[in-house]
């Protein structure tokens, strides 16, 4: 084999010339060419010696790579940086507060009106629910409550005239009250009436009675006065009587000494005549007396009875017309408590009309804000909802876009806000559309654990915001929309190439030492 002889060959000539040392040579002026001549037939045996032991041209090559990857390649892996990333998947959300939709009551849902993406106005119908169930009782309860409400109108209307009828009768009891006081009053003026005449009555028929007792007291003054006259006058006529006989008077004398006799006894007749008179009298007064005082004593117990029949009559009436009231005023309460109950069932009516109503506004969901559809579980009629299932998410309109992503625990150590993003979107490869800066502006402050097939993985929530809320395909936006998914390259670190070119060595040196 003629290479391994010239390998053999060569590597002894080799040897040969390592273990070669050339002798001291001086130099001078006198044996200089000699001393070129010579050095230069040795060194036209040592090159040709070297040419002979080179290697072959493609060891050659990759000595030299070797030598400008040393020379050129180790600087340049010390100067040079390159960007140490993180990966996070997550998905684009609005910027903002997003409402949350949950159903109020379950129920089959009948019509979807929106679909994902779809931008809505505040108030526009997302769904409605089935109201098959709730519309016919809403439809029985109004008609119960026109039922109710008519029922209170008649009560109130029997209620006014039942009022109209107690102010009449209080109208008529106040005039029925006022006449009986009237004619208490009359009754008692009568009275007092009465026994005024029987006080001047009996004062007047007593005045006659003693006046008639003073006449008869001077009837029997003056007939003893003409008694006593009579007497006289009779003495002095028989004794004058004798002396005529014995010539003593004359005659003329006797006849009028007989004369003033007779007048003394027409005198005393009178007397007890005008006596008789006055004790008929005084008789007759004593009888008008007491038949005027009976008949005024019967007048004022007839006066007194009419009084006290007109007590009696006013106290009846009096309470005739309470009885008429009270019984008038009870109808009014009954019928004021079947109005208030009534009322309750009209306001518990309500209350269920209200309910079902709510219940119908509930059966139909509308959005609250203006914005657009970011997720929209029940999509399709027939779905069953169960309360407090959620129904939909709105994100406000023009309120900006964040990606919401979830990075490996490992892959955070260096992770923190500010931090600049590469987001890639699977919906638009980067190669053509571009990557859409942002940086990282919320760290969750706790990992959160997600099981997958079995397995858990820790990581943490970030909040990219983004530069723009759209990608730039040469002069085309493409506008971003909520839900759509991606990628993002946190770059946590820049690091020199070199120090990654020495990892593995280091990781090596550092489990040669652990062992």
């Amino acid at each position: 084999m003629p290479y391994t002889e010239h390998n053999s060959s060569s590597l002894a000539r080799k040897d040969e010339f390592e273990s070669y040392t050339p002798p001291e040579k001086e130099y001078t002026n006198n044996n200089l060419s000699e001393d070129v001549v010579e050095d230069s037939e040795d060194y036209f045996y040592g090159t040709s010696e070297l040419l002979d032991a080179l290697p072959k041209v493609w060891t050659r090559s990759l000595l030299y790579v070797l030598i400008g990857f040393v020379g050129f390649g180790v600087p340049w892996s010390m100067v040079s940086k390159i960007d140490e990333t993180g990966s996070a998947r997550g998905r684009i959300e609005p910027l903002g507060a997003i409402r949350k939709l949950d159903s109020i009551t379950g129920g089959k849902v009948d019509v979807v009106k929106v679909k994902e993406g779809d931008t809505v106005r505040s108030g526009q119908i997302l769904l409605e629910l089935d109201n098959s169930t709730v519309k016919p009782e809403l439809e029985r309860t109004k008609e119960k409550l026109a039922g109710l409400e008519k029922q209170v109108s008649q009560l109130n209307l029997l209620k006014k005239q039942v009022d109209l009828t107690l102010s009449t009768q209080e109208q008529q009891n106040q005039s029925l009250i006022e006449e009986k006081k009237a004619q208490i009053n009359q009754a008692a003026q009568n009275l007092n009436a009465k026994q005024s005449t029987y006080k001047l009555q009996n004062l007047e028929k007593q005045a006659l009675v003693s006046q008639a007792k003073q006449q008869i007291q001077t009837f029997l003054n003056e007939r003893k006065s003409a008694e006593v006259r009579l007497d006289i006058d009779k003495n002095q006529v028989e004794r004058y009587s004798k002396l005529l006989k014995d010539g003593a008077v004359s005659a003329a004398q006797i006849d009028n000494l007989r004369k003033e006799q007779q007048e003394s006894k027409r005198l005393h007749e009178k007397a007890k005549s005008d006596i008789k008179q006055a004790q008929l009298r005084l008789a007759e007064e004593k009888n008008r007396y007491q038949t005027t005082m009976n008949q005024l004593e019967s007048d004022i117990e007839q006066a007194k009875l009419q009084l006290a029949e007109q007590n009696s009559s006013y106290q009846s009436a009096v309470d005739a017309g309470k009885l008429a009231l009270l019984k008038t005023q009870q109808q009014i309460e009954e019928l004021q408590n079947q109005i208030n109950s009534t009322k309750s069932q009209i306001a518990q009516t309500r209350s269920e009309i209200t309910s079902l109503q709510i219940q119908m506004q509930n059966r139909i969901v509308r959005s609250p804000i203006d914005g657009i559809v970011f997720e929209l579980p029940v999509s399709k009629p027939g779905e069953v909802l169960q309360p407090g299932q959620r129904i939909a998410k709105i994100a406000p309109k023009g309120g900006g876009f964040v990606l919401k992503a979830q990075m490996p625990v490992k892959e955070t150590g260096f992770l923190k806000t500010g931090m600049p993003v590469k987001v890639k979107f699977d919906a638009y490869p980067f190669q053509e559309y571009g990557i859409l800066p942002g940086e990282v502006s919320w760290i969750s402050p706790d990992t959160k654990v997600e099981a997958k097939a079995g397995a858990s993985t820790e990581s943490y929530e970030l909040r990219i915001s983004l530069k723009n809320p759209y990608l730039q395909n040469g002069s085309r936006r493409i506008p971003l929309t909520p839900g759509q998914t991606a990628n993002a390259e946190v770059i946590v670190r820049q690091r020199r190439v070199i120090d990654l070119l020495l990892d593995p060595f280091k990781k090596l040196q550092k489990g040669g030492l652990e062992i």
